[in-house]
């Protein structure tokens, strides 16, 4: 990945990625623009309270992290690969994490044995509190199953420890694709070598100028996830902090994100280059 920045004051040019680059670029008059896998991108840095700039997602993050910020939801790999199963794809995060807690209450996520699809389905259509009221959980038989599955080959198999060789891994178990091996990838190893691509990040980098609006997780993932980190590394943040403050703010303000924050999350955004 490279790192250059364009000074609208000054009119000079940095060349490549480091610290010089990092700090040039949150100047907000810059131009930045980022290359990798053949790709290049040019955007307006902005200003900390210009809302949905690269810049404004910085100071968000510096504003909310710190040395011993901790995204993990479990203790183990079991236990995060549970949370992030049971909290994914349709089913809103407060019902995942009280479903993965009641998993764990129950013994079931010990790693001293791997529990049955059938264990974890009966454990999983048992009501569960989130928010004061009870609610079942959606995809108690799918999801049962497919971390009953996963959980088995855990058992069996040596998981490796570097970041990029255990999110290949977690993406040869059943239902685990690329956004949810990297989520288990960065809350188990507080990784900052992998970001989580998903609507909401997707919506963020596309209204600051980071991403095409063409870019689609599941075709351009590599990509995507290579600016995301480059836009960390030019705010001098870690991309796991930047990752959890955006996913925070943008899932909050839901549908109305790209028009809050001034771009729709299918077309050009203010801050991208026009060429």
């Amino acid at each position: 990945m490279t790192i250059s920045t364009l000074s609208r004051q000054s009119q000079s040019t940095t060349s490549t990625g480091t610290d010089h680059d990092a700090g040039h670029a949150r100047s907000g008059d810059a131009v930045v623009t980022l290359t990798s896998h053949a790709t290049q991108r040019s955007f307006r840095w902005g200003q900390p309270w210009q809302l949905g700039s690269a810049a404004y997602w910085v100071s968000r993050c510096e504003e909310h992290s710190g040395p011993s910020t901790r995204h993990a939801f479990g203790s183990s790999l079991v236990e995060e690969i549970a949370a992030c199963i049971l909290g994914g794809y349709g089913i809103p995060a407060r019902v995942g994490l009280a479903a993965f807690a009641s998993l764990r209450d129950q013994g079931l996520l010990d790693g001293r044995s791997a529990p049955t699809g059938t264990e974890l389905e009966r454990a999983l259509q048992s009501p569960i509190e989130v928010g004061g009221r009870l609610v079942r959980y959606r995809f108690a038989s799918q999801r049962g199953h497919r971390l009953a599955r996963t959980l088995s080959t855990v058992a069996a198999e040596q998981p490796p420890s570097d970041p990029h060789q255990l999110r290949a891994w977690l993406q040869e178990l059943p239902g685990i694709g690329p956004k949810t091996a990297s989520w288990i990838v960065r809350n188990h190893l507080a990784s900052d070598a992998v970001a989580i691509i998903d609507i909401h990040i997707q919506r963020a980098g596309v209204i600051a100028g980071v991403f095409n609006p063409a870019w689609e997780p599941g075709r351009d993932y590599d990509v995507m996830e290579a600016f995301f980190l480059a836009w960390a590394a030019a705010g001098r943040v870690r991309a796991s902090d930047l990752d959890a403050v955006i996913w925070s703010d943008m899932s909050k303000l839901g549908r109305s994100a790209a028009r809050a924050l001034g771009a729709p999350h299918d077309s050009a955004s203010w801050y991208a280059e026009q060429t």
